[in-house]
């Protein structure tokens, strides 16, 4: 019974809503209620389940990217004359990189290096982080380093990985930021192996650079992550997801349940209309199976989209990295936005026009002006509250 009265909202809406205000019942306007959240909570699984995100050591979601750049007491560096401080001037101004930078000095010598103590065991390798990301600087002396040197350390100085960096600064002018990515793990080439280094531990890192000749040294680090990880939401936390999915499903209806009903009750009553809430809010919920419609399209579109890989420079938004990456990720997704679009503006127009008959279902004498009046009033009011509301 349930069915045959849903879906004659589609076809016979004047017949349906006639016998839903003469004789109101709750439960059809709950079955439609318990079929959407069954439908958009698998079609926002899905879409979901496409989008990956890159994950990072120190995790940039947790705390920040900044973690290792932000304490420079977690740094050793030598000569033993060396410093190193945090530079609250010379940043990247991002927030996920942190409010200052690590600023490494070195006075007449001709070369510097910078240790990064025991932090947690990181793995690499095709399952796991398979980058490392660097962004550096040379404030000084002016010349390319002869010799740049990344060392990373498994469990003990006597295992390591070294990695020869001086390519990366061969063209590299003073006071430019360089953006650095090296690949790690087993599959990564170039690297030298001393002991019995594992990529499935490492725990420590070292940067050395030198220099032709001896003058003052000045070398500035930030956004230093290892990265190139990706997981979907529900790899990251399923239950929490699945859960967060729900209660945006179970809000989204029953948000735009109340306020198309709202509204609609005040634009009858504002026209002079005799109305009683029980009959309009279960008329509306019947109304409301469009929405399974749009579930339905929102499944089609899927299978428009593509696997997405939303990399953390579309999150640390700085500038000219974040353009790029927006303009790829909107290609990807293209189709998928207009479908979705296209479908969202034909629901909201069919939902005004079944609000229409609702009105007319209850209020007899209205005119089909009023009636179609109120329902269109009705919907762009809902939309742009729930827009407001972020639902």
């Amino acid at each position: 019974m349930f069915a045959s009265d849903i879906l004659k909202v589609f076809y016979a809406p004047h017949k349906i809503f006639k016998k839903i205000v003469e004789n109101p019942k709750y439960w059809g306007a709950i079955a439609v209620f318990i079929l959407f959240i069954a439908l958009q909570t698998g079609a926002t699984y899905l879409q979901y389940e496409k989008i990956h995100y890159e994950q990072t050591f120190p995790s940039a979601y947790n705390t920040a990217l900044s973690d290792w750049t932000d304490n420079s007491t977690l740094w050793q560096v030598s000569p033993s004359s060396a410093l190193v401080s945090n530079n609250n001037f010379d940043t990247l101004n991002n927030t996920y990189y942190g409010n200052s930078s690590l600023q490494f000095v070195s006075f007449a010598g001709n070369n510097i290096s910078m240790t990064l103590t025991d932090f947690d065991s990181v793995k690499c390798g095709p399952d796991s982080y398979q980058n490392l990301s660097m962004r550096i600087k040379i404030a000084s002396p002016s010349g390319s380093p002869t010799s740049v040197i990344l060392t990373l350390y498994s469990i003990t100085e006597s295992n390591y990985f070294q990695y020869d960096l001086t390519s990366c600064f061969s063209n590299t002018n003073v006071d430019t930021w360089n953006n650095i990515t090296v690949p790690v793990g087993s599959e990564a080439s170039n690297w030298l192996t001393t002991g019995d280094a594992s990529w499935a531990n490492i725990t420590s890192l070292n940067l050395e650079f030198a220099f032709a000749e001896d003058s003052d040294i000045s070398i500035c680090v930030q956004g230093l992550f290892f990265r190139d990880f990706y997981q979907t939401y529900m790899q990251i936390n399923s239950t929490y997801f699945i859960i967060t999915i729900l209660q945006q499903v179970v809000f989204q209806f029953i948000f735009h349940w109340l306020l198309f009903t709202g509204i609609m009750f005040i634009v009858i009553k504002g026209l002079k209309g005799a109305v009683v809430w029980k009959p309009l809010f279960i008329a509306v919920g019947f109304a409301l199976a469009v929405l399974l419609i749009q579930a339905l399209i929102g499944f089609a579109a899927l299978a428009t989209l593509p696997e997405i890989f939303s990399p953390m420079e579309y999150q640390t938004a700085l500038a000219g990295e974040y353009e790029v990456i927006h303009t790829t990720l909107m290609t990807q997704t293209a189709t998928h936005t207009t479908i979705t679009a296209i479908s969202s503006l034909i629901i909201y127009a069919w939902t005004a026009i079944l609000g229409a008959f609702i009105a007319k279902a209850l209020v007899t004498e209205f005119t089909w002006s009023k009636s179609i009046l109120t329902g269109t009033a009705a919907i762009v009011v809902t939309i742009v509250l729930m827009g407001l509301l972020g639902v």
